[in-house]
């Protein structure tokens, strides 16, 4: 099987790249951070930050809530987190709870 090169897809019968494209050094060095910060996090720092971007939430948002509210993100944050296990290792955990107080600030 030969592959041919095409000047505007790359290589014939394989599909471009997705994700960020680095257009400059500048660019690259703001990907490369990000992959970085991403990659140092355990999966429940990652499933809180996701939670808190999508309610638009900072840290700071999140102390300020009443109680009942954090509650209700913290339950959000563990659900994410027993899926994204469950994922991974084929185990359903929806009978044991998760020790929300490890990765919840």
């Amino acid at each position: 099987m030969s592959l041919a090169i095409n000047s505007a897809s790359g290589i014939a019968g394989t599909r471009p790249a997705t994700g960020p494209t680095a257009k400059s050094p500048a660019d690259f060095a703001a990907i490369l951070e990000a992959f970085k910060h991403a990659a140092a996090q355990t999966p429940a720092e990652r499933a809180r930050e996701a939670v808190l971007k999508k309610h638009d939430m900072s840290e700071e948002d999140y102390r300020a809530l009443p109680q009942a509210k954090r509650d209700a993100i913290d339950r959000e944050i563990a659900d994410m987190v027993r899926k994204v296990t469950e994922q991974k290792t084929h185990v359903p955990l929806s009978e044991r709870p998760i020790d929300t107080a490890r990765f919840l600030g």
